[in-house]
């Protein structure tokens, strides 16, 4: 026997351990988040475990491109650890969550965070406590909260109160 065919059955398992794959299904499945997926050559695995970093979630919709990994190069025994999506255009070191949406959170490089909806509509559930100055807009003319008064029947409303 040749060194050839003595290690062409390990070189044939690794280069099944690592590929591209194509997602083209996702569900949920024993509490857990499965994706049928197309390799190369056509060759197609269902239910295969979609591993996410811890505190993200996401599922892919559509075909979407993705990497999986086969332990020992059995392609029984596979994971999806990471999918391609659109790619935003940010500044260096910006963050960016999105969804296929329009809906966005991004950390900016300057140190603000922006939150951009497709709906223009917010919503938070919960307290919200604000330390410096809050400022909203409306049709392009900023109204503070910390001078802003409502007028009433008999006249405006007075300053308001820090603290109440």
């Amino acid at each position: 026997m040749n060194f050839e065919s003595f290690i062409e059955p390990f070189a044939k398992r690794l280069r099944l351990m690592v590929g591209r794959c194509l997602i083209t299904a996702s569900k949920y499945g024993g509490g857990e988040l499965l994706a049928d997926i197309e390799l190369v050559a056509g060759e197609k695995r269902r239910a295969v475990e979609f591993l996410q970093q811890f505190g993200f979630s996401s599922r892919p919709m559509g075909d979407v491109e993705g990497v999986a990994l086969f332990v020992g190069g059995s392609r029984d025994n596979g994971v999806v650890i990471a999918t391609r999506g659109e790619c935003p255009n940010l500044e260096e070191g910006e963050v960016m969550v999105h969804s296929p949406f329009g809906t966005s959170i991004t950390l900016k490089n300057d140190g603000s965070i922006e939150f951009l909806t497709s709906s223009n509509k917010f919503r938070f559930v919960g307290e919200i406590e604000a330390t410096g100055e809050i400022t909203a807009m409306k049709d392009a003319s900023p109204v503070k909260l910390t001078t802003h008064v409502h007028p009433t029947g008999v006249g405006p409303s007075s300053s308001p109160t820090p603290g109440t």
